[in-house]
């Protein structure tokens, strides 16, 4: 009676459960052995480990028993490569620095979020977004950088779908109310077809190297333009 209650009711819950954990520690091992190592090391982990699952899978389907050495060598690509990366996350073996673990390294996307944001629309103006989420037609753009941002920066919000768009900023060229494409180039951001939300970051300038006015224009439709300045939180 036991063993029948055993078999019918305790095993049906406890194996898919114990299952169930098995693979969760496995997969938690797995992310943890990335994690702690450097990005190329996980990637070249992560591609042995692969082959290694996959030349066990091909020769165990070839076969319709395994001999001893052959479950050697299954067992021995299977386990060997996560086993050296587990060695190397510990420190068992290697000698990798804390800032270089996966798990320390900074996204390689992140969009501040006091970044400027500028938006399309339309192919005719350029639009700010208010606090409802609506873009308003601008030809002023005043921009408050974030101060812990050295360089120039800005969100440019693509919301015309299907339509490519970027922005340029330059010196201005005539006056602020009869401007035009300056000498002196600070940003140009890449062309982009919407709807797409895309960070540009300079390499040189900061906001401070833009003179008190400056020009901003899209590339693809040069009649969406305007004057831009920087202003304080004041």
């Amino acid at each position: 009676m036991n063993d029948d209650f055993r078999s019918r009711v305790i095993m049906p819950i406890v194996l898919p459960i114990a299952v169930l954990v098995a693979i969760a520690g496995f997969v938690g091992s797995v992310a943890a052995i990335l994690l702690f190592n450097t990005k190329s090391g996980a990637l070249m982990l992560a591609a042995v480990a692969a082959a290694g699952i996959l030349f066990t899978v091909s020769l165990a389907s070839s076969q319709d028993k395994l001999d001893a050495p052959r479950r050697g060598v299954v067992v021995f690509a299977a386990i060997l490569p996560l086993l050296v990366g587990a060695l190397l996350s510990a420190g068992v073996i290697g000698d990798i620095d804390d800032e270089d673990r996966m798990i320390n390294v900074e996204p390689l996307f992140t969009i501040p979020e006091a970044a400027p944001v500028i938006g399309a629309v339309d192919s005719q103006d350029f639009c700010l977004y208010d606090e409802a989420g609506t873009c308003v037609t601008i030809q002023t753009w005043e921009v408050t950088p974030d101060p812990d941002e050295e360089l120039l920066s800005f969100v440019f919000q693509n919301d015309e779908a299907g339509v490519p768009h970027n922005v340029v900023i330059t010196s201005i060229e005539g006056t602020v109310d009869d401007p035009g494409i300056g000498d002196e180039e600070f940003a140009n951001s890449d062309i982009v077809t919407g709807i797409v939300t895309d960070y540009y970051v300079s390499d040189e300038f900061t906001w401070d190297d833009l003179p008190e006015d400056w020009y901003f224009y899209c590339a693809v439709h040069p009649n969406m333009n305007g004057v831009g300045s920087v202003v304080d939180d004041a």
